[in-house]
C-alpha cells in the first residue's frame, strides 16, 4: 500500500495517509497500516500518529490474546507497543488515551499485572478530572477512555483485594456512564456484586446481579448465575446454588469452575455421588484449577471411607500445582497431612506439614504439627 503512494510526499497526502492506515487497522490489516503510518510520521512528527501507531500494535495484541488473530511473534509487537506508547506520552504528557490503554496492556494482555495496569488508570483518571467543564462533558472524546480507566482500576482494586477501593470505583463507574453506556451494564453490575461479596454484603450483591439479568445484552450469563450460586452456598442454601445453576446453565456451556460450584452444592446436600460426577466433569475442562478440583474429589473420596484414593487425589493436587504455578498448594497440603496423621501415616505427615512450613500463614500451626509428631 505504502508503495503506491509518490517517493517524496508533499503535505496534502499526509491526511490521507493517516486515513488510510485507519481504515487498514479497522480490517486487521495491521501490518500496512503501521507501515504507511511509520511513514507518516517520518513527515511530520505528532503525537497523534504515535498513539496511533501504538493502538495498531495494542489492538493487535488484543486479537492475539483472544485468539481471534494470532501473531507469529506477539514479543516483537509488546515491545513496539511500549516504544511508541513512550513515544506517544513524551509528545503529550497528559495524555488521558494512552494511559489508559497502557492500563489494559498491563491487565489484559500482560494478563494481571495489575499493580502496573492500576497506576495507569488512575493517572488517567486524575488528568480527566482536572480538565475543565468541557473537557469532562460527556460529550468529550475523553469520557469514554475515562469511563473505562474506572471500570479498569476497579477491577484491578478487586484483583489486589483492594475491596473498598474496588467499591468506590465500580459505584463511581455507573454511576457516570448511566446515560453513555461506555461499558456494557451487565459488566459494571456484575463486578459491583463481586465486590460486595467479597465485602460480605450478600444480599445488596444478589440485587445487583438480578439487575445484571435485566439488562440488555446479546451473549450468555451463564457466569451471573454461577456468582448467584457462590451467594447461595455462602447462606448455606446448597439446594437454590443447585436450582440455579440447573435451571439456567446447560451441562455442555458448564465451565469448570461451575461444575465445582456444582459439586460442592450436592456435597452439601449430602450426595456424595452426584458431587464425585459433578467434580469428574470439571476435571475433563480444567486447565488452571485442577488443584482445587482435585482437592474437592479428595475430599468426597475421604467422606466415603476410600483413603487411598483420598491420598491420592491430594498428592496430585500438590502435582499439579508445582508444576503449573511453581508452588505448593495449601488447601491439598492442609488435607494431606490431616489425612496422614488420622491414618497414622507418620512419615507422609511429616512431609507435608514440612511444605506447609514454607507457606505464609501456615508456617506456626505446621511447626505445631511437626513438633507433636516428634514428641
Amino acid at each position: 500500500m505504502s508503495s503506491l503512494l509518490p517517493a517524496d510526499w508533499p503535505g496534502e497526502w499526509l491526511p490521507v495517509a493517516d486515513n488510510v492506515s485507519f481504515a487498514l487497522g479497522q480490517l486487521g490489516r495491521h501490518e500496512e497500516a503501521i507501515a504507511l503510518l511509520v511513514r507518516a510520521d517520518g513527515v511530520e512528527p505528532t503525537h497523534r500518529r504515535a498513539s496511533s501507531l501504538a493502538y495498531l500494535y495494542y489492538d493487535a495484541l488484543l486479537l492475539h490474546k483472544s485468539r481471534k488473530q494470532k501473531l507469529s511473534d506477539p514479543e516483537h509487537w509488546r515491545k513496539h507497543f511500549e516504544a511508541w506508547i513512550t513515544e506517544a506520552l513524551r509528545r503529550q504528557p497528559d495524555s488521558v488515551v494512552d494511559r489508559y490503554r497502557l492500563g489494559v496492556y498491563y491487565a489484559s494482555v500482560l494478563s494481571l499485572k495489575d499493580i502496573q495496569a492500576s497506576r495507569w488508570f488512575h493517572e488517567a483518571i486524575a488528568i480527566f478530572d482536572r480538565g475543565n467543564d468541557e473537557a469532562r462533558s460527556p460529550r468529550s472524546r475523553l469520557y469514554k477512555p475515562f469511563v473505562r480507566s474506572l471500570y479498569g482500576a476497579a477491577r484491578s482494586a478487586y484483583r489486589l483485594r483492594r475491596y473498598p477501593q474496588a467499591q468506590a470505583l465500580i459505584f463511581r463507574c455507573i454511576r457516570v456512564d448511566r446515560e453513555t453506556n461506555h461499558v456494557e451494564a451487565l459488566y459494571k453490575y456484575f463486578l459491583a456484586a463481586k465486590v460486595l461479596v467479597a465485602v460480605g454484603r450478600l444480599d445488596d450483591a444478589e440485587r445487583g446481579l438480578r439487575l445484571a439479568l435485566e439488562v440488555e445484552y446479546q451473549r450468555e450469563r451463564d457466569f451471573v448465575y454461577a456468582l448467584l450460586a457462590e451467594i447461595s452456598l455462602q447462606r448455606g442454601d446448597s439446594e437454590a446454588a443447585r436450582r440455579w445453576i440447573e435451571a439456567h446453565i446447560r451441562p455442555h456451556a458448564r465451565k469448570s469452575y461451575i461444575w465445582r460450584l456444582l459439586g460442592h452444592a450436592e456435597e452439601l446436600r449430602g450426595k456424595n455421588s452426584a458431587a464425585l460426577g459433578c467434580y469428574k466433569s470439571a476435571l475433563l475442562k480444567d486447565h488452571g484449577g485442577r488443584h482445587k478440583t482435585l482437592v474437592a474429589i479428595g475430599r468426597v473420596q475421604e467422606a466415603n471411607g476410600d483413603w487411598k484414593a483420598a491420598r491420592q487425589s491430594y498428592l496430585q493436587a500438590t502435582e499439579f500445582r508445582r508444576r503449573r504455578f511453581l508452588s505448593d498448594d495449601p488447601a491439598a497440603l492442609e488435607a494431606l497431612a490431616a489425612l496422614c496423621e488420622r491414618r497414622s501415616d507418620v512419615d507422609g505427615a511429616r512431609e507435608a506439614y514440612a511444605r506447609m512450613s514454607k507457606l505464609p500463614g501456615l508456617a506456626e500451626r505446621a511447626e505445631e504439627a511437626l513438633a507433636r509428631l516428634a514428641g
